[in-house]
């Protein structure tokens, strides 16, 4: 029997002899098949139809609980396009809610009803039902009124909000007290700022509206939504502060990222969270401001569009929570990255951003750049002339790894491992104007076992989190145990906390101390709980050292605590965002705050090490400023500072592990030389940002060039200025440059930005001509040795540039020297050029 012509098209069944009472029922289950199939596609196709919106259902809390419909357009479950201001609204039950153009939705009356989304043939219906609040208002002042202020701009310290307000009106900064605002609004200035019976002649609700003068001009329209939630507020008879109301205690922000094109429009939609669980559309009520106009613009409103091409972000606030969105505008669409081979995964990051932002990066920098440029970075001293010519002539294919490895001390062969010294004293020198090692602040007994355990740790290459550790948690005389100093430097708690806050963990929070931060989720409540940990530690004098020693011994106190300022209540010692401790388990609470900090969980502390390490040899860091780590301050390759820091701790916190894989990156071997397109562009890597010689590595750098070695009174001849441990050694020269006072914990302290002072120490200054004079100095060596001239200019060059002159530098210096009443003066005016040229004075 022959197969049954449909079973061409029945592929479910074997193609068997069939008995002719089975045939009918065969042929159904064809028919079943074939129906299932169509109904199948109908609903493939019915879904591709239905516009996907958000909510697709909610439930609003009062009539002033507004919402924004948000239509977005997604792949692999991210958001890569916005249909919302594309789109059609329509209220289907227009007694309850009302929608604008622009998808604001208000609510009218009690009840279920649906809002309707269309968008090119495509239909989409959201849920709504719309519940009376449980105390039986609309309005609340914390929840409703204050972001009002807020928004409006009332609560800011240039206006209401100043230390003695305006117009006999004062409020609290970004109203982190409500209790004292609410007074104000309803009860002072004997009750004039509100009507109840006629909440429209309110003086507030006047004056915001400019119904009548305002010297801040219109804060909000008479028919505006704010306006009308201060009305409303008004005539529920100011409805008083309910200390059980819920309060915000997270926010959530759609989209978080995407890329854009130039043009594109996207509707941001913000959540609050609040600590009953419950959530709240607040988009038409947060804060929007971009953090570069010129390449993405903000509503009031929410609404982003993009005016130009690069990266920024958009800052949202909303009653102390904080986050951004993260706008990816590419200069190019494609670019061709072939030639960018990555050496290991911080190139892999770098490139994903290239790829994404359409930049193209420069070429790899020559060999005599990559030696003085890692030299510089990585001790702060210039190579000398023999090392640089054995490593140009090497043809080793990983002689810049093997470079790496010595600068590092991580040959493993004592004969190569050379750099040990010079490296600890230039990252002591950074350590220490961290820290704030200063005589001033110590006296010179600490400055000097502060200074001697720094360098002492960097030798031993101890891992960071024990160097942080043993500071934190010091103890003892300030002369026996150097960490014992930090205590020294600052010994209030408060000072303790903004100090620890920013050096390790990268934390402004010098703002939470009077004022809930403006641009973070911390509040006074962190500040003074995380000042708690230090209360319990005090100092004494003691005379173990002699009468005259003024050694101070840093000791445990058997109690101490501190108080909020305003709310006069005890803090717990509490990590940032963190739980408070057990503090009847510690007598020392400055313990389980170490340990808190240095955690490979605490993600504040890897990240903001490796940030400030990647800015020192970058130029920049991944967050700007380097000591200003925040939600609304973003990084500009998140990813690569998440691997990074994931590479941190998975070396042991080990610092040169950590420098190790930043030197042998690809990124950081770029060419300084930009490519056109790319001058501006200094945080996304594409070649190498050019850095200006801090001070103390530009005198030890005039001092290798010259052969005259600066003496410091008070230290052994021979001493370097990076070797110097602390400030206070008399040098012009070093105060002309930046050097820092260390008497704050800023990385700003360090002046880098350039002026006239300087260039004139540099090019006519005393000490560069008395270098230049010097009896002991290289040109005198030169001179006595009766070089020809060529090698003469030949060594300048190597010890200045670390390369070779060229054709053309040795004919102009040739020139120079002929035209010049003597060898010495030639020379002299040849090496003075040298040293005032850019290629000299910047590491690139």
């Amino acid at each position: 029997m022959k197969c049954d012509p449909l079973k061409k098209v029945d592929l479910m069944f074997d193609c068997k002899p069939m008995k002719k009472r089975n045939l009918m029922s065969h042929r159904i289950l064809i028919l079943t098949f074939f129906v299932a199939t169509v109904l199948m596609q109908n609903g493939a196709r019915a879904a591709e139809n239905s516009l996907q919106v958000a909510p697709q259902q909610i439930v609003l809390d009062g009539l002033l609980d507004f919402f924004q419909i948000q239509v977005p357009v997604e792949e692999n479950g991210k958001i890569v396009g916005d249909l919302t201001h594309q789109s059609d609204f329509t209220s289907l039950t227009p007694a309850l809610l009302e929608v604008n153009a622009e998808g604001l939705v208000r609510p009218l009356a009690f009840g279920k009803g649906k809002i309707q989304v269309a968008h090119a043939g495509q239909k989409s219906e959201i849920n709504v039902e719309i519940k009376p609040r449980a105390n039986g208002k609309n309005a609340s002042f914390v929840r409703d009124v204050v972001p009002v202020l807020n928004k409006g701009g009332c609560s800011l310290g240039g206006c209401h909000a100043s230390q003695f307000g305006k117009g006999g009106f004062k409020l609290s900064l970004f109203g982190y007290a409500p209790e004292q605002d609410y007074p104000e609004m309803a009860r002072d200035d004997r009750q004039r700022r509100v009507s109840i019976l006629q909440p429209e002649n309110s003086l507030i609700l006047q004056k915001a509206s400019m119904a009548i003068a305002h010297g801040g001009g219109r804060r909000f329209a008479k028919d505006s939504y704010e306006y009308r939630i201060m009305e409303t507020w008004i005539s529920e008879a100011v409805t008083e502060i309910d200390d059980k109301e819920p309060k915000v205690v997270g926010m959530q922000l759609t989209p978080m990222s995407r890329r854009y094109q130039q043009g594109d429009i996207q509707q941001l939609r913000v959540i609050a969270e609040y600590s009953d669980g419950t959530k709240q559309d607040v988009t038409a009520r947060a804060q929007y401001d971009s953090l570069i106009e010129n390449i993405a613009t903000v509503t009031p409103r929410g609404k982003v569009e993009i005016v130009g091409a690069g990266q920024t972000a958009v800052m949202v606030r909303y009653m102390g929570q904080a986050k951004i969105s993260t706008v990816i505008s590419p200069y190019k669409n494609e670019v061709d990255l072939a030639e960018f081979k990555p050496n290991n995964f911080i190139d892999e990051h770098v490139k994903q951003r290239f790829n994404e932002l359409g930049l193209e990066p420069s070429p790899l920098c020559s060999d005599e750049v990559f030696i003085r440029r890692a030299f510089i970075d990585t001790i702060g001293t210039l190579p000398e002339p023999e090392k640089v010519k054995t490593f140009l002539a090497s043809k080793a294919p990983d002689k810049r790894s093997q470079l790496i490895d010595e600068l590092l001390g991580l040959t493993g062969e004592p004969a190569r491992d050379v750099y040990v010294e010079p490296w600890s004293a230039y990252w002591g020198m950074k350590w220490g104007d961290l820290l704030r090692n200063n005589r001033n602040k110590v006296g010179d007994g600490g400055m000097w076992a502060f200074s001697n355990w720094i360098r002492q740790s960097l030798r031993e290459n101890k891992p960071v989190n024990e160097f942080v550790n043993e500071i934190i948690t010091a103890q003892g005389s300030i002369y026996e145990n150097g960490p014992a100093n930090y205590f020294k430097i600052a010994s209030k708690p408060e000072d303790l906390a903004e100090a620890t806050s920013q050096i390790f963990l990268g934390v402004r929070l010098q703002c939470a101390k009077c004022h809930h931060h403006p641009f973070e989720v911390y509040s006074q409540k962190d500040y003074y709980s995380l000042a708690a940990f230090f209360t319990r530690v005090g100092n004494k004098g003691s005379v173990d050292f002699g009468a005259l020693g003024a050694d101070t011994v840093v000791k445990v106190k058997s109690s101490g605590s501190i108080r909020h300022p305003r709310t006069r209540k005890t803090m717990e010692p509490t990590p940032l965002m963190g739980e408070p401790i057990d503090s009847t388990s510690y007598r020392d609470f400055r313990r389980p705050l170490a340990r808190w900090i240095t955690s490979p969980e605490n993600r504040l502390f890897s990240k903001n090490m490796v940030n400030r390490f990647w800015s020192y040899y970058m130029g920049t860091g991944f967050i700007e400023p380097i000591d200003d780590m925040r939600e609304t301050n973003p990084a500009s390759n998140p990813e690569l500072l998440n691997a990074l820091a994931d590479h941190f701790v998975d070396s042991g916190y080990n610092l040169r592990e950590l420098m190790r894989v930043i030197m042998n990156s690809r990124a950081y071997q770029l060419s300084s030389e930009p490519l056109p397109q790319n001058v501006a562009n200094t945080r996304f890597y594409t070649h190498y940002n050019v850095k200006r010689l801090p001070a103390e590595v530009m005198l030890d750098a005039l001092d290798d060039l010259t052969g005259a070695q600066e003496r410091f009174r008070g230290v052994p001849q021979g001493t370097r200025a990076i070797e110097l441990p602390d400030p206070n050694y008399s040098s012009y020269f070093l105060d002309t440059l930046g050097r820092p006072k260390r008497v704050i914990t800023c990385e700003c302290e360090r002046a880098s930005q350039p002026n006239l002072a300087q260039v004139l120490q540099v090019a006519n200054g005393q000490l560069i001509n008395t270098k230049l004079a010097t009896k002991n100095g290289r040109i005198e060596s030169l001179l006595k040795a009766k070089a020809p001239d060529h090698e003469v200019f030949t060594e300048m060059y190597l010890a200045a540039f670390s390369r070779y002159p060229t054709k053309q530098e040795l004919a102009h210096c040739d020139q120079i020297v002929k035209t010049s009443k003597d060898k010495r003066e030639g020379y002299q005016d040849v090496m003075w050029a040298i040293s005032n040229s850019r290629e000299f004075l910047f590491n690139h």
